[in-house]
């Protein structure tokens, strides 16, 4: 703590003795990474270039194509807390609609939406999840499996 004051590093949420409790790290490792590419370990620099073709995909598939809540306000009434939420958007579109952003930038976003495919972008995804499926079993000892792409009726 004395170390981040010297040099000027804010301390965020994060407790003594609680090694998993990063602010700002930790807060969608649940909802996006861990359900992109679940718990495995993965080692190597094939494996992180599985990963960062994930993540590329990922990241534009989720903020160009997933809606997702926003609170706009929370009070309590008694014991009960009540919250009221925006409706859904993507944060592409909360991006065109903020007042600050400067038409530039968001002519730029409206290009990038432009090019994008979301059934391209789910294919891409689904390659490097089944790449790195494959390496999961293979440091299990495992025979690789690909992951299944659909269900067959």
């Amino acid at each position: 703590m004395s170390w981040c004051r010297s040099h000027d590093v804010e301390v965020t949420r994060s407790r003594s003795s609680k090694k998993n409790d990063q602010a700002f790290v930790e807060q969608k490792n649940g909802a996006i990474v861990r359900r992109l590419v679940g718990y495995g370990r993965f080692e190597g620099i094939d494996a992180a270039r599985s990963l960062a073709r994930l993540f590329a995909a990922a990241r534009l598939h989720i903020n160009f194509f997933q809606p997702s809540f926003n609170l706009k306000e929370k009070h309590r009434e008694g014991a009960k807390m009540i919250k009221r939420y925006l409706p859904p958007a993507t944060p592409y579109e909360r991006a065109l609609v903020h007042p600050r952003l400067n038409e530039a930038f968001k002519g730029r976003l409206r290009e990038i939406y432009r090019t994008l495919d979301p059934v391209a972008l789910l294919a891409q995804m689904r390659d490097a999840q089944n790449e790195l499926g494959k390496r999961v079993d293979q440091r299990a000892g495992k025979p690789a499996m690909p992951v299944a792409q659909g269900i067959a009726t």
